[in-house]
């Protein structure tokens, strides 16, 4: 899929339900240690995987999403590349401090993109509707959207 600005839509929501999911497997550890041996490593594992789908996405926004809304998109991407080609190698620090200091800020840059999308007629509003029904996004808030 060629990149364009209307697509963004849901790469943004996937990012948001991403996030959603890491805190979710994360909110109740206290440091990094714990949360890396936790579950044999699943709570872990699965956040690494998630943290991969988040740089993959965003690799997917357009030039023109990326230029207009200022953020760290090479350093998302780039934890992405690390993750995929280095999964031995990751240091469970950066991926805790990431989960607490750096995921919350994307998440809201995500939820900021879209409302301005709708707003801006540049994102389809039915489908924004449309992903509030479905199952995939249950862990979006879909009320931080004034429209709604």
């Amino acid at each position: 899929m060629l990149k364009n600005r209307k697509n963004d839509l849901l790469y943004l929501l996937n990012i948001i339900e991403y996030i959603e999911k890491i805190n979710l497997y994360s909110n109740n550890f206290e440091n990094p240690e714990i949360l890396y041996e936790t579950n044999d490593q699943m709570n872990y594992n699965a956040i690494l995987s998630l943290l991969t789908q988040i740089g993959e996405n965003s690799t997917k926004l357009s030039d023109d999403t990326k230029n207009e809304y200022s953020y760290p998109w090479k350093e998302v991407v780039g934890l992405r590349n690390r993750i995929t080609h280095d999964y031995t190698g990751i240091n469970i620090f950066i991926v805790f401090q990431t989960i607490k200091y750096s995921l919350p800020s994307l998440k809201e840059k995500a939820y900021q993109i879209i409302q301005e999308g709708i707003s801006d007629a540049v994102f389809d509003k039915a489908e924004l509707l449309s992903a509030k029904e479905s199952n995939y996004y249950s862990h979006l808030e879909f009320s931080k959207f004034e429209f709604l």
